[in-house]
């Protein structure tokens, strides 16, 4: 037990700003403030961007896993965690030990002014993580950083960050329209705010009119844009339960790619990683063909179309939080099972389109047990089963993921399908994999 560990983390988790107008209007002098008296304004670390709806982490993992192969030594921030805090702060793909958490919090309150804060508007949760996570990366001296965006583009605190020199841009669509907007539309342009002048952007696969919004601010802000679309050939593709392998022609190499990452839309984020190194390669980084390949090989990032078999029966785990996310599911367990009807545990969180997605869920269904992480924005049981197309499914409220789990396991051999919230996607690999995570009750 670490007493002053636990005493940070619950401190930073409870920040929350005293003035909400203020602290968005002064967003910009706040930022600027608290990344001044870091240091951080001067920090020299070349900085990749991940922004969009989904695959964020997934391409950021699979950069540093490329990078940390090729024995340049990266940083991750990356969002939200599964079981620790700790999770979102990662070196050469470990993830910060206590020790220097509790330094990097130090620091950074021994360099700001509480008063200061509070002019503009007080302190935020993910304001003061970041901050730590760029002390830390800093202090290490590492070649590159990569930050995947919170929410957005335009207004996410990564956005402010110096010396970006590329973006990437996963797939968009619709999530968090409460903030980012109601449209397709409105949500791209405020992730496509996070572009920078003269520099390098790089896109997956998008709509028409998202296509056409990155590709006018690309221009606005005379950034070299590259595409998925145009860039990247993807062929002889061949996935099951545990690999999914393919050939990726780019316009400067061939690659053979084999990853434990299933779900062909991870093929996108493979695409968009190595389009991205290939760059770093033209700006002096030495990455070899057999270090992208060993790299991509060796990416794992839990929660995302994951595997367990337990007690003979099969668990499919996947945070697919939106819409557009469950139907990428559907078409992947498509292709890796031949099972029509699932057992689902079903649980989201505040923010996100849940009436659509439990649409969507129920028609692969014959039974769903409802849950309610300890999430403190989560969407209660009762509230989600009100939904008009629950009339021909089964379903049931059965409280917290571990009841739903072991209800699934009163008989063998079931295939199970649990998705929603990230929240519940971790505590169902708590409970399977025996995992102990971190607790914040006073949330």
């Amino acid at each position: 037990m670490n007493a002053k560990y636990e005493s940070i983390v619950k401190k930073i988790i409870l920040q929350k700003p005293h003035d909400r107008e203020l602290f968005f209007i002064s967003r910009y002098e706040r930022l600027n403030y608290l990344l001044g008296s870091t240091g951080m304004l001067s920090c020299e670390i070349p900085l990749i961007h991940v922004v969009g709806t989904k695959g964020k982490g997934s391409t950021a993992s699979f950069l540093s896993n490329i990078l940390n192969e090729s024995k340049y030594s990266s940083g991750m921030f990356t969002s939200p965690h599964l079981h620790r805090i700790t999770e979102r702060i990662k070196t050469n793909l470990k993830e910060i030990s206590k020790d220097e958490f509790i330094k990097s919090f130090d620091f950074l309150h021994a360099h700001t002014n509480s008063s200061i804060i509070n002019s503009f508007g007080g302190y935020s949760f993910f304001e003061t993580l970041m901050t730590m996570a760029l002390l830390h990366f800093k202090k290490n001296n590492l070649s590159l950083q990569i930050l995947e965006a919170g929410i957005g583009g335009t207004h996410d605190s990564t956005n402010f960050v110096k010396n970006k020199i590329a973006t990437l841009i996963t797939n968009i669509s619709l999530d968090h329209q409460n903030i980012l907007g109601s449209t397709i539309n409105e949500i791209a342009k405020d992730k496509a705010g996070a572009i920078s002048e003269n520099s390098l952007v790089i896109s997956a696969p998008q709509t028409k009119s998202v296509e056409n919004i990155i590709s006018s601010i690309s221009n606005k802000k005379r950034a070299r844009l590259l595409t998925t679309d145009t860039n990247i050939k993807i062929i002889e593709r061949k996935t099951d339960l545990h690999t999914q392998s393919f050939k990726l022609e780019t316009k400067e190499n061939f690659y053979n790619i084999n990853t434990s990452m299933l779900g062909k839309y991870q093929t996108e984020n493979i695409g968009i990683s190595i389009l991205a190194i290939e760059e770093l390669a033209k700006q002096g980084f030495e990455i070899s063909k057999n270090q992208i390949e060993s790299g991509i090989k060796k990416t794992k990032w839990a929660g995302r179309l994951e595997i367990i078999k337990k007690q003979s029966n099969t668990y499919f785990i996947d945070g697919a939080h939106n819409t557009h996310s469950i139907n990428q599911l559907i078409k992947s367990l498509k292709e890796l099972s031949s099972q029509n009807k699932y057992e689902i545990i079903f649980g989201v969180t505040y923010g996100h389109s849940y009436n659509m997605m439990i649409n969507k869920i129920s028609e692969i269904s014959d039974k769903i047990y409802f849950v309610k992480s300890r999430h403190p924005k989560s969407v209660p049981t009762s509230i989600l089963t009100k939904n008009k197309n629950l009339k021909n499914v089964e379903y049931y409220e059965t409280g917290n993921i571990e009841n739903a789990i072991k209800l699934t396991q009163t008989q063998n051999n079931k295939i199970v399908l649990i998705t929603g919230s990230l929240s519940v996607v971790s505590e169902a690999l708590e409970y399977l994999n025996n995992i102990t995570p971190e607790l914040y009750p006073y949330i």
